[in-house]
């Protein structure tokens, strides 16, 4: 299972297009953790399955959205109602009652990425506005690599070209 991992676009419909046009023959999924600050209709959305952020205000996306691809169970929130600025206790806990293998969120624009008890815990960063220890990068996205065995887990730049620094390998037990 291939899965691509985006956020925090803030009405940025280009970034949106180039992601779709260079990803979406080579992933299985592609979903978007909020703020895409674009209406639900709007085509450039269409690839995506998507949640709702604090800035996407009147737009009719779910708060989560729990999608699954071959075995995996992922679950995808934007983050603001869950603490996830101070702590990622909360979203440990939706993501161990909705039994997910994956768990991305965005709102923070700073990247991160953990495996904990066996759960991914991921966010893509910010692809338009990022903050924090690589915001020099210029924007980020994930692309989520899943088998049996491992957890692949490579970061890729708004040029969309793999960050060799940013690159995961986690191990399932």
């Amino acid at each position: 299972m291939k899965a691509l991992f985006v956020s925090d676009n803030h009405g940025d419909r280009a970034i949106l297009q180039k992601i779709a046009a260079r990803f979406s023959n080579e992933v299985d999924i592609m979903l978007h953790c909020g703020d895409s600050n674009l209406e639900p209709s709007d085509p450039v959305m269409q690839p995506f399955k998507t949640v709702i952020g604090n800035t996407d205000w009147g737009l009719d996306y779910p708060q989560s959205r729990l999608a699954v691809a071959d075995q995996e169970r992922i679950l995808v929130v934007h983050g603001h109602l869950y603490q996830v600025n101070f702590t990622l206790t909360p979203l440990m806990l939706l993501a161990k009652e909705q039994r997910a293998t994956i768990a991305a969120y965005g709102h923070t624009h700073q990247l991160a990425v953990e495996f904990n008890q066996g759960t991914l815990y991921l966010n893509p960063g910010s692809i338009s506005q990022p903050r924090g220890q690589y915001q020099n990068i210029g924007g980020t996205l994930a692309i989520v690599t899943a088998d049996s065995n491992k957890l692949d887990v490579q970061y890729y730049d708004r040029r969309m070209q793999p960050i060799n620094d940013l690159h995961f390998v986690f191990l399932r037990q």
